[in-house]
């Protein structure tokens, strides 16, 4: 009898039990003693457009002193084989030569193993990561060092199942390159602004800070939709200006395209009364006064007053408590204050790009003398807000429907009463309170 047959045995009997057959492979047909194909048995999932072809990746252990092979520091170690079948010839896909296997953590920002293959039974190395990426790609030249070609499998350790179900089809943004023309070059359903004829403007990728690891599939999607920002000639902007307004006052309010500049960067905007922001609206507990809002945007809007107590009618939210107001159209809102506090006003009409481009202000509500604030030297009003920009200017909107968040998106460029370098000086001992 073999020594090593001989070993086996042996071992079998010190623990009581009938030898593990040596020769059964992870995606073999599952036997009772066999190693549970869930676990180390990877199927490779077509990617769109790709028929006939197949895969499977074993994880086995690689060959050691011991049963269960390990890193130094306790990690398992995976002896990684594909079995591919079906792979036609590369130049038959396109103009590729070689067909390649991909080995990479969940982030896809680095790879573990790459290797050449064909169809049939091929090792693509040893890893000691639970949870991977397999990808196997067309390529034009068998010596890159990233994935750039066709994507024809792909697959993730059984590791991840506990992890939403999307996540291995967020891969796919990293096979389709720089983004999706046919989504650019598509037309939509409604025109907001003349500056669709801009045909120059493309989806970009959204700027991360320095440091921060992002997966490069995520950074590769691109919105299925028609970039869109307002363009064409618009009045410069203008600061935003305090509005004292007495029971029974009537004011006016705009919204319009502006010009104005951020970060060296000219822009056209959106403004009320063409100001960033939007002027600061005070008035005391109590009050009634009466807006008149006129709409010069290229689009449907509204103004809702966030937050104050006041009639249905006038809460300013289309389909809800009033129609959008057209382009070029007017609406009469009638307010009534019974609160004192801060407060904003801002569109509930597609907000993601009205409120984005500038569209938003406070209201400043004093309390009664009686029951009034400790005395102070002065008072300052913050407004908040961001821009999601890069080296070329905004990140585009979606021309049809939202692209990120239907109330906004996160931005890059921190702004303070509309400026990017809000600046405020105050004497030594004052005493300033903010709102």
């Amino acid at each position: 009898m073999p020594v090593s047959r001989l070993h086996s045995l042996l071992l079998a009997s010190l623990l009581g039990s009938t030898p593990l057959d040596t020769q059964q492979r992870p995606c073999d047909t599952p036997s009772s003693l066999g190693p549970s194909r869930d676990l180390y048995c990877m199927e490779l999932i077509p990617a769109p457009g790709t028929a006939g072809i197949s895969g499977r990746v074993e994880l086995g252990h690689p060959p050691g002193l011991f049963t269960v092979a390990v890193a130094p520091d306790g990690r398992s170690r995976f002896q990684l084989i594909l079995q591919a079948s079906g792979l036609p010839a590369p130049t038959s896909l396109g103009r590729y030569r070689s067909f390649v296997a991909w080995v990479m953590p969940l982030t896809m920002d680095s790879v573990v193993s790459r290797r050449v293959v064909g169809n049939g039974r091929t090792s693509i190395g040893i890893v000691d990561l639970e949870k991977f990426t397999v990808l196997l790609t067309a390529e034009p030249d068998a010596r890159v060092t990233r994935p750039r070609g066709r994507v024809l499998l792909r697959g993730q350790s059984p590791a991840t199942r506990l992890y939403p179900p999307d996540l291995l089809q967020l891969t796919l943004g990293s096979m389709t390159g720089p983004g999706d023309s046919s989504a650019q070059d598509r037309g939509s359903s409604h025109e907001p602004t003349a500056a669709k004829t801009d045909t120059t403007l493309r989806w970009t990728t959204v700027p991360m800070p320095r440091g921060l690891t992002m997966f490069p599939a995520e950074m590769g999607l691109r919105p299925a939709l028609k970039p869109w920002l307002p363009s064409g000639e618009a009045p410069p902007i203008r600061g935003g200006e305090r509005v004292r307004v007495s029971d029974g006052d009537t004011i006016r309010l705009g919204a319009g395209p502006v010009r104005r500049s951020v970060n060296g960067r000219r822009h056209t905007m959106f403004a009320f009364n063409g100001q960033h922001p939007g002027p600061l609206i005070e008035v005391a507990r109590g009050s009634e006064i009466t807006v008149v809002y006129s709409n010069r945007l290229p689009l449907p809007s509204s103004v809702h007053w966030h937050g104050i107590r006041l009639d249905n009618r006038s809460d300013g939210t289309p389909g809800l408590t009033q129609p959008a107001v057209p382009a070029g159209g007017e609406f009469t809102y009638r307010l009534r204050f019974p609160d004192t506090g801060i407060y904003w006003y801002h569109p509930h009409v597609r907000e993601d790009i009205q409120q984005e481009l500038g569209l938003y202000g406070n209201l400043l509500v004093r309390p009664d003398e009686a029951d009034g604030y400790a005395p102070v030297n002065r008072e300052a009003v913050l407004i908040l807000d961001d821009l999601l920009a890069t080296d070329a200017g905004l990140v585009p909107l979606g021309d049809e429907s939202p692209t990120h968040a239907l109330m906004g998106r996160f931005g890059n460029q921190f702004l303070v009463n509309g400026e990017p370098f809000f600046r405020l000086r105050v004497q030594r001992g004052e005493v300033v309170r903010f709102y």
